[in-house]
């Protein structure tokens, strides 16, 4: 357990249906590491708005997502009840175009932000736009898949790159590893540079890593039959990383959507643990 890493307020955003609890298990076991406040927000969403023009459907429809909410909260609390760490129970119920905004807001003050992947979700696509918000707020953003277990990281793979985003990733990197971790440079496509005996881009992060009291090692791979996204995690899940740590969307959601990018790959096809810092 990493006590003096600067871990205290974990934020967990899961929708409450019996699919997500499972992530609310983790979450618990995260904080725990740290001894760290967990806050879990449940969301519901509110369906009724698009039934306004019908009185009679709309009282129906808010009444079942009154219920809904309070079954989900109600899980929850449960499944917290006998924790070891102080945990808050909040829920959000708004129209879904409205929760990412207002989960980003809550972001705004957790130290990190856990959130389960794919298939833990009823609304896929409401997923996606929370975790982007998250990561769009600057919080380092953990995302979760179903068959994680949360341990002390202690050998993770940093995706490099030598943007700004990454340079945040190797910050986030300082305090989410334990003391002497093992910490793997990741350049895709560096190749050519590692076959002319040229320095690598990722020295001198790793330089940085290593006076920090870390075995920091650059490694160079190639996206040729995989993609970036799935060198990346490819390289991750070969080496036994904890973890892989990116930085989030170096480009905008509107140039992500309409040209593709890693970052959207990698929340479409998680297999590993992802932390994205933006």
């Amino acid at each position: 357990m990493n006590r003096n890493a600067p871990i205290k307020d974990v934020l967990a955003i899961v929708d409450g249906w019996p699919s997500s609890m499972s992530a609310v298990d983790q979450a618990l076991a995260y904080a725990g590491q740290y001894e760290a406040t967990l806050t879990v927000i449940v969301i519901t969403e509110n369906l009724s708005l698009a039934a306004a023009i019908d009185p009679m459907a709309y009282a129906q429809v808010l009444t079942v997502s009154d219920q809904q909410q309070s079954e989900h909260l109600a899980a929850v609390r449960e499944r917290a009840k006998n924790a070891a760490i102080h945990v808050e129970v909040r829920g959000l119920f708004e129209a879904t175009t409205l929760l990412p905004g207002l989960t980003k807001a809550e972001g705004q003050y957790a130290d990190v932000a856990l959130i389960p992947g794919a298939d833990r979700w009823q609304n896929d696509g409401l997923r996606r736009h929370i975790t982007e918000a998250l990561i769009f707020a600057g919080v380092p953003t953990l995302v979760m898949p179903a068959t994680w277990k949360p341990s002390p990281a202690r050998h993770v793979a940093l995706g490099w790159n030598a943007s700004l985003e990454a340079f945040r990733a190797a910050r986030a990197a300082l305090n989410l590893v334990e003391p002497n971790s093992q910490i793997d440079v990741v350049i895709v496509d560096g190749l050519e540079s590692a076959k002319s005996g040229q320095p690598l881009t990722g020295m001198h992060i790793a330089r940085h890593l290593a006076r920090h009291g870390h075995n920091a090692n650059v490694h160079a791979t190639s996206s040729a039959t995989r993609g970036t996204a799935g060198a990346l995690q490819f390289f991750a899940a070969h080496q036994n990383a904890d973890l892989l740590i990116v930085g989030g969307y170096g480009r905008s959601r509107a140039v992500e959507f309409v040209l593709g990018g890693v970052t959207r790959e990698l929340l479409g096809n998680q297999r590993l643990p992802i932390l994205f810092v933006h």
